[in-house]
Order: structure tokens, then C-alpha cells, then sequence
């Protein structure tokens, strides 16, 4: 074998075990056979709404007692656990001089003072959106989805170590913004 085909092979050999690093590394798939049509619909007058199964409860602040207003957060977690599985919260509207991934940049760096683990632009119904992975202080990681609808920025932040993580990427698939 001469010099170049060596080469070749032991790029090849890295690339692969590269790749196959990195698909190991993904998180699994979303199950998109679950069958979400008898999910109920909460519709938040922010200007969003999302689908979730019947046997999750919705909450807000203790002094809120509306979690459909648009100025609180909204949370979702499991009755029998009482474990949170993810909330929305609506921010400060994304200034006009800004653009949105100027915008968003600075707000990924002054919610959350985690660790940065990784970011990606995404797209969440049909909006560019920043999703930002943060380590926390006892070495598990949270995600935060950042989404700008005309003026209005909002915050999906969940915990990546929880057994609920993949009905949270279900029901994030539902979500969809509203007129308010």
C-alpha cells in the first residue's frame, strides 16, 4: 500500500470512529408514535399553546392563580411525583435594534449562569430559535429553548436527566404559536 492509500485509510478509520462517536452521542429519537390525539390542548394568552397527555398538571407561581396569564410562567409536571418536566416563561420583548440572534445570544448569557455545554440554532414552529445546554452545579444538564414571535421572547427550560425528558420533546413538538 503506498503512502497516500495509508493516509486515506487512516483518515478514513478516524472519520468513522468520529461519526460513530458522535451518533452514539445524540440523544435518542423522539418516539412519534405515541399517539397524542387524546392530548388536551393548554393555550396560554402570551400567544402559544401546546399539546400534553391528560395526566400531567399545569401550575404557575403561588400567588398566580391563572397559568394561562400572560405574564406568569407556566408549568408542567406530574401530579404523582410532583416532578417538573418543563415551563415556559415569557421574557423581555426582543428590542428593535437587535436582530434575533444578537438578541438571543445575550439572553441565553443573562437567564441562565450555568456552564454553556453546547448550543444550535433550531427551528421551532417555524421559528429560529437557540437551544442552549447548561450544565448544573450537581453535573446534570438543562436545555433551554430561547424563540422570538414578532416581539415576544420566550423560554422552554427543562431537565435533561429526567425520565420525562422524552415527553417533554413530545409535546415540544405540539407547540405553536397563537394569536393572543
Amino acid at each position: 500500500m503506498n503512502a497516500n492509500a495509508r493516509r486515506f485509510t487512516r483518515c478514513f478509520i478516524a472519520s468513522t470512529a468520529f461519526s460513530l462517536a458522535s451518533i452514539a452521542q445524540q440523544p435518542s429519537p423522539v418516539d412519534q408514535t405515541v399517539d397524542i390525539s387524546q392530548w388536551k390542548t393548554f393555550a396560554n394568552r402570551a400567544g402559544w399553546s401546546i399539546k400534553h397527555p391528560n395526566s400531567l398538571e399545569i401550575s404557575s407561581c403561588r400567588s398566580c392563580s391563572d397559568p394561562t396569564d400572560p405574564n406568569t410562567f407556566v408549568a408542567f409536571y406530574d401530579p404523582a411525583t410532583k416532578e417538573l418536566i418543563f415551563r415556559v416563561e415569557r421574557l423581555r420583548d426582543k428590542p428593535p435594534d437587535q436582530n434575533v440572534e444578537q438578541w438571543l445570544d445575550d439572553v441565553k448569557k443573562a437567564t441562565v449562569l450555568n456552564p454553556l455545554v453546547s448550543e444550535e440554532w433550531i427551528f421551532l414552529n417555524g421559528e429560529r430559535a437557540l437551544k442552549a445546554i447548561n450544565r448544573n452545579p450537581d453535573s446534570t444538564e438543562s436545555e433551554h429553548i430561547y424563540v422570538v414571535h414578532g416581539s415576544k421572547t420566550f423560554a422552554i427550560r427543562a431537565d435533561r436527566s429526567t425520565p420525562f425528558y422524552p415527553v417533554y420533546q413530545r409535546m415540544l413538538a405540539t407547540f405553536r404559536f397563537t394569536t393572543p
